[in-house]
C-alpha cells in the first residue's frame, strides 16, 4: 500500500464533492485537504458541512476574504509543506496559490478535478492549447523568496466531460458511483418540476429582464409546481420573491443540489436551467429524470460569449429537451 499523503486544493462546495469521489475511485487514504475560502458566505458555509463528510487527516484553511496582499501567507504556506512529497494532487482552479502549489510540491500524479462548466473553458483556453505557463508579472515575485513558478508534470483530468486526450494526459470519467451507491437506492420519484437558478446577472452574462423574461416562459409552460433553488452566490431578489405562490416555491438549500436529492431521498422528475454542471453531474445519478435546458442566444450573452456557446455544446451532447424563447 501506498503510505504517501494526498493532497487537495479546493475552493468550491462541487470540488469537494469531486474530491470525495475521487478518493473512492482511486481508493486512496491519507489525505490532506487544502480549503481555500473566498467572499461568499453560502460557499464557504457549503464547504465547511461537506469536510465532515470525511475524516481528512490534516485540514489547512486559507482565507481569501481579506483584501491584504497573501504573498508572504503564500510563501509560508508552500515553504512549510514542499519538502513532502505527495502520492496525488487534485485541483481545480488556477489562482496563484493553485498554480504556486502546482509548481512546488512533489507528487506522483497530478489530477484536475472539475469545476463546472468552467472546465471545458479551462480545456479549451489553457489546457489543450499547453498555456498553463504563462506567466504573469505578479507570479514572478515568487521566484525572489527562492519558489518555482514554473508547472512541468503533465495533468490528468477526473470529469463528467467527454473531452479528448491531448498530449500525454488521460482523461479518467467521473461517473458518481460512490454517491450513486450510498444514497440513490433510498430515492423516490418526485413531481415537481426543479429550476436551478445561475447567477447570470450578477456575472454579468444576462440582462436581469432577460433572465425574468425565461423564467416567466417556463412558469407559462408548465402546470406542475415549479421548485426554484438558487445558485449559492445568487441573489434572491423580491423580483424573484414575487413569483412565490402555491405554484411557485424557492428553496434555498444551501448544499450543492446532487447532495441536496440524495440526502432528502428525493428522485427529480424534471430539472430545468441555463447553463449549468449539475446537468451533467444529476444526468448520471438520475437517468430516469427529464431535463431541459433554455437556450440563450448569442445576441443576448453580454460577455463571453465563446465560453457560453461552447458550454451549450457539450449540453447538446447530453441529449436533453431545449426551451427557446417563443
Amino acid at each position: 500500500m501506498n503510505n504517501l499523503d494526498n493532497v487537495f486544493i479546493i475552493r468550491s462546495p462541487l470540488q469537494l464533492i469531486n474530491s470525495l469521489e475521487a478518493i473512492e475511485y482511486f481508493n486512496l487514504h491519507n489525505n490532506v485537504l487544502i480549503l481555500i475560502y473566498n467572499d461568499g458566505v453560502n460557499n464557504n458555509t457549503q464547504m465547511n458541512n461537506l469536510i465532515n463528510m470525511y475524516k481528512w487527516k490534516k485540514i489547512i484553511r486559507i482565507n481569501e476574504k481579506r483584501k491584504r496582499s497573501k504573498y508572504f501567507e503564500y510563501i509560508a504556506l508552500v515553504k512549510s509543506i514542499r519538502h513532502i512529497h505527495y502520492n496525488y494532487l487534485f485541483f481545480s482552479n488556477l489562482g496563484s496559490i493553485h498554480k504556486l502549489l502546482l509548481a512546488n510540491l512533489k507528487r506522483k500524479r497530478t489530477i484536475y478535478l472539475d469545476d463546472g462548466v468552467e472546465t471545458i473553458t479551462r480545456y479549451n483556453n489553457v489546457l489543450l492549447p499547453n498555456k498553463l505557463n504563462k506567466i504573469k508579472f505578479r507570479q514572478v515575485r515568487f521566484l525572489f523568496a527562492g519558489l518555482k513558478i514554473k508547472i512541468e508534470d503533465n495533468i490528468d483530468l477526473f470529469t463528467y466531460f467527454d473531452l479528448e486526450p491531448f498530449r500525454n494526459t488521460q482523461i479518467i470519467k467521473n461517473n458518481l458511483e460512490h454517491f450513486q451507491k450510498k444514497y440513490l437506492k433510498k430515492s423516490a420519484m418526485d413531481n415537481n418540476i426543479y429550476f436551478i437558478g445561475q447567477p447570470l446577472v450578477r456575472t454579468n452574462l444576462l440582462q436581469e429582464n432577460d433572465y425574468f423574461e425565461y423564467l416567466d416562459y417556463v412558469v407559462s409552460l408548465n402546470k406542475e409546481k415549479i421548485i426554484y433553488i438558487p445558485h449559492r452566490t445568487e441573489i434572491i431578489s423580491d423580483r424573484l420573491k414575487s413569483y412565490i405562490s402555491e405554484k411557485f416555491e424557492i428553496n434555498n438549500i444551501n448544499m450543492p443540489i446532487e447532495l441536496y436529492f440524495l440526502e432528502k431521498n428525493i428522485y427529480p422528475y424534471h430539472i430545468i436551467s441555463f447553463i449549468t454542471t449539475a446537468f451533467f453531474s444529476l444526468k448520471k445519478i438520475y437517468s430516469n429524470s427529464s431535463f431541459s435546458y433554455i437556450y440563450i442566444p448569442s445576441s443576448k450573452i453580454l460577455e463571453r460569449q465563446e465560453d457560453v456557446e461552447g458550454a451549450y455544446e457539450f449540453i447538446e451532447k447530453l441529449d436533453i429537451n431545449r426551451i427557446d424563447l417563443v
